[in-house]
């Protein structure tokens, strides 16, 4: 009994660390390396993200949901900068953490 529950809390924190590896970072956004994300650089980059992921054969649920530029710049600048995407990311990761718990 001690050894499936030491499994099963092994496999589920791998499989919960690798959710992690699945989010882009900033950098693979911002393409100019500006330190701004502009909507060409977001709808590029969002692009290229998907079509790897299903020349690689990963499933792709909830594609649909994917976030939108205008979602993630909050404050309505026209650039999605550091903190906004940072923001963005700690509100997925909390989703995830949610849906995970259920």
């Amino acid at each position: 009994m001690k050894r499936l529950t030491l499994a099963s809390l092994v496999i589920g924190s791998a499989l919960i660390a690798g959710m992690g590896f699945n989010m882009p970072s900033y950098s693979d956004f911002d393409t100019d390396k500006n330190g701004k994300i502009t909507q060409t650089e977001f709808e590029n980059a969002q692009k290229a993200r998907m079509t790897k992921q299903a020349e690689a054969g990963k499933m792709m649920r909830n594609a649909g949901n994917a976030p939108t530029f205008k979602n993630m710049d909050t404050n309505n600048d026209g650039v999605i900068d550091t903190s906004e995407f940072s923001k963005h990311q700690q509100e997925q990761r909390a989703k995830m953490g949610q849906s995970i718990n259920k």
